[in-house]
């Protein structure tokens, strides 16, 4: 019965309440009576451990000081878990109230409640008869009701209940079956609001005919959503080797947190963080609104985090796998990287040929301070970006007034904008940014690329989404994520990134920027037009590889060179037949 409880007294002095035990039984019964009431109160019983029953116990208000100071006398030095475990093996041994099973986790031994006597633990409680005797009396006023919807019985049988017995033997158990709770023998009496429910019910059931229809509606609908053949084989050609390399980060933060939400002794498989307390630190203060980018960590009061890689259980020995990579091709079939430091503003784009992508993160001049150099409006205006694609997509990276001004250069260089891609920005924590370090009005805690097209080019369409949720790092760095999702919407082509740096320099990818280590290039034609254009200037290396096989396939449609002579279609279809599409799914 959840109404139970246990009889306290209510002439205590001090206002504490105490059990209506002797207290010659010691601790035990107390803990015993407390255990009892607990798994009386779980209506249905189902399977409950030692470890969830103290802290149902623990967090019960009604719980006073007498009977918390029982468990802890009872438990000693090794807590109040060995009390409960005391308490419940006992009554396994005394009168067989619990069904009990012991088992091992982490090396601790803990045991299970698989079932329970509701006529013995009841009798743990304080006046456990006197509850007996009540259930009794509600049990006889019910056994006439009980006839109205049972029947008169025949001979001297008629009229009992399963579990009851004759006449004044109420109470007697069928031979064979666990004791039965005395509180379910009770006949609720039908009112007319159950019959009005039971009839709209009747009413509102559907009829076969019904049912009939809406099962062929269901199977149609299922048919239609189904994905086809050629849809399903395109959706696998874009799977990760080996399954997603994605882990999701646990909403409690610190494995000491989850462990106390879950009440588990072992955290959950989830990513998770560690807090990192310095001397320095004052932990009242809270998270540092800027984390793992803060500027003065050394010096900063507030709590940082860092990653907690440490298992809580060893784990086997994994078998050396190769890492997986987001890329939609490997790194052999999309050849080095190459970059140039140059000045963009005069560079000579006419020699690098044609490109089939091209992304640009622009140093705009946002009228703020920023630790480097911006352009004006007219050199971005001015920049021979038109030289570079015949056919092909760009990535244009905006921020601030420097939207309206992106879109005006995309039409002047030939685009035409046909997307917009959104760089939702997250911390070390993974939640959304809120006191970012841009913005002149409100902290800004997403960016734009917008997305322009020109020509014919040949693309893969509705793969990728327009919202990209990634986190921060240096000032200006863009996600990573960028770097496959290009490559699946445009495989096997050239692709140029505009204002590079060193970490932005990518397999199959061409760099330009004024902050990257010299010149590498490893195609030949390339660096024979570049030294023609600029003979002072150093190439490495110094004898370049033999050239990639996307490097030697320049018949793609969207790789059409000035610098390479066309051939005839035939040949364009047969190289591309040769070479089969490895596909990953990015990120």
């Amino acid at each position: 019965n959840p109404n139970l409880s246990l009889v306290r007294s209510k002439d205590d002095d001090d206002g504490c309440s105490n059990l209506l035990i002797d207290s010659a039984d010691g601790p035990l019964s107390v803990v015993r009576a407390m255990v009892a009431l607990c798994l009386l109160q779980r209506a249905p019983f189902t399977a409950i451990d030692s470890s969830t029953v103290l802290r149902k116990i623990e967090n019960d208000e009604t719980v006073t000081s007498a009977e918390r100071a029982a468990l802890r006398e009872l438990g000693g030095e090794s807590g109040a878990i060995l009390a409960v475990e005391l308490a419940l093996r006992s009554m396994a041994e005394d009168n067989g109230g619990v069904e009990l099973e012991e088992f091992f986790l982490s090396g601790k031994s803990r045991v299970m409640v698989l079932d329970i006597d509701r006529f013995k633990l009841v009798k743990e409680l304080p006046d456990g008869d006197q509850y007996l005797q009540q259930e009794q009396e509600v049990v006889n006023k019910s056994q006439s009701q009980s006839q109205v919807w049972m029947g008169r019985g025949r001979g001297r049988g008629g009229g009992w209940m399963m579990g009851m017995g004759r006449g004044g033997g109420g109470g007697m158990m069928m031979h064979g079956r666990p004791p039965l709770n005395v509180g379910m023998m009770a006949v609720k009496v039908r009112s007319e609001e159950d019959d009005l429910k039971d009839l709209e019910a009747m009413l509102n059931k559907k009829s076969f005919m019904e049912m009939q229809k809406s099962k062929t509606g269901e199977e149609l609908l299922d048919l239609i959503h189904r994905p086809t053949a050629k849809e399903t084989a395109m959706a696998a050609r874009f799977k990760t080797k080996g399954g997603s390399q994605l882990k999701e980060y646990c909403s409690s933060l610190t494995k000491e947190d989850c462990r106390r939400q879950s009440g588990s002794f072992l955290a959950c498989e989830k990513v998770h963080f560690r807090r990192i307390i310095a001397p320095h630190t004052d932990i009242n203060l809270g998270d540092c609104s800027f984390l793992d980018t803060c500027r003065h960590m050394k010096t900063c009061k507030y709590v940082h985090y860092e990653l907690d890689s440490m298992p809580d259980l060893p784990l086997a020995p994994a078998k050396p796998l190769k890492p997986q990579r987001a890329e939609y091709c490997s790194e052999v079939e999309l050849g080095e990287s190459q970059w140039i430091n140059c000045d963009i503003r005069n560079f000579r784009m006419d020699i690098l040929g044609q490109f089939g992508v091209i992304m640009a993160d622009p140093p705009w001049d946002i009228h703020m301070e920023l630790p480097y150099g911006t352009m004006a409006d007219d050199e971005m205006r001015n920049l021979n970006v038109p030289a570079l694609q015949t056919d092909g997509l760009i990535f244009l990276w905006v921020t601030g007034r420097a939207m309206e001004l992106g879109r005006e250069c995309l039409e002047l260089w030939g685009y035409k904008r046909v997307e917009e891609i959104i760089w939702v920005k997250t911390n070390q924590l993974q939640r959304i940014i809120r006191t970012g370090r841009t913005g002149h009005w409100l902290n800004h805690s997403k960016e734009h690329c917008l997305v322009g097209i020109k020509g014919n080019p040949e693309v893969n369409r509705n793969i990728d989404t327009d919202v990209i949720v990634a986190e921060v790092r240096e000032t200006s760095r863009k996600p990573d994520e960028m770097y496959p999702m290009l490559e699946r919407i445009s495989p096997r082509t050239r692709k140029l990134e505009l204002f590079a740096r060193m970490h932005n320099t990518h397999a199959g990818w061409m760099s330009l920027g004024n902050q990257l280590n010299g010149v590498r290039l490893v195609d030949e034609g390339l660096r024979a037009r570049f030294k023609a254009a600029y003979p002072d200037v150093d190439v490495q290396p110094a004898s370049p590889p033999r050239a990639s096989a996307m490097e030697v396939d320049s018949s793609v449609a969207q790789m059409r060179s000035p610098f390479v002579e066309p051939r005839a279609p035939e040949a364009a279809y047969a190289s591309e037949e040769k070479q089969p599409m490895m596909v990953l799914q990015g990120i």
